[in-house]
């Protein structure tokens, strides 16, 4: 009878390290990823931005959000097209590979939105904040090959 209560005190303290271990960290977590900043915000602080320069790109911004909202959207709701067809097709088909062109169709979109969005900064931009911003573009297109 002892070591029945003995193993039952056992895994009770197992459970309890584990469920406060499971809180702690997803607390941890959630705290540190609140903190991470937007891949664009990033961007604009490294280039150290000043007032007068993003009240000048609030329209090149504005139609950079929708843009890219719009592109993200369409390939979501193509991700989710194409997991059906897979379930459906179970396997390779026409279906499948007709919602993979449209799938690279908006990844291209949304490629050529973000490349006119970077150039069309160029104008209220420093030289030095365009060429900081080209070499910051450019290091992101390296980094998404490896």
């Amino acid at each position: 009878m002892n070591k029945i209560r003995l193993l039952f005190f056992f895994v009770l303290a197992v459970v309890l390290v584990a469920g406060a271990s499971c809180y702690l960290g997803s607390r941890f977590m959630n705290s540190f990823c609140s903190r991470t900043v937007d891949a664009h915000e990033w961007i604009h602080q490294q280039l150290n931005i000043t007032a007068e320069q993003e009240e000048a790109l609030e329209p090149c911004e504005r139609l950079f959000a929708e843009n890219k909202k719009h592109y993200s959207e369409l390939i979501r709701i193509a991700n989710m097209e194409l997991a059906q067809a897979i379930l459906e097709d179970q396997g390779d088909s026409p279906k499948v590979a007709e919602i993979l062109e449209k799938i690279h169709q908006s990844h291209g979109e949304l490629q050529k939105v973000t490349l006119k969005h970077v150039f069309e900064m160029k104008k209220v931009l420093s030289p030095e904040q365009y060429k900081k911003l080209l070499d910051l573009t450019a290091d992101a297109l390296y980094q998404s090959q490896s």
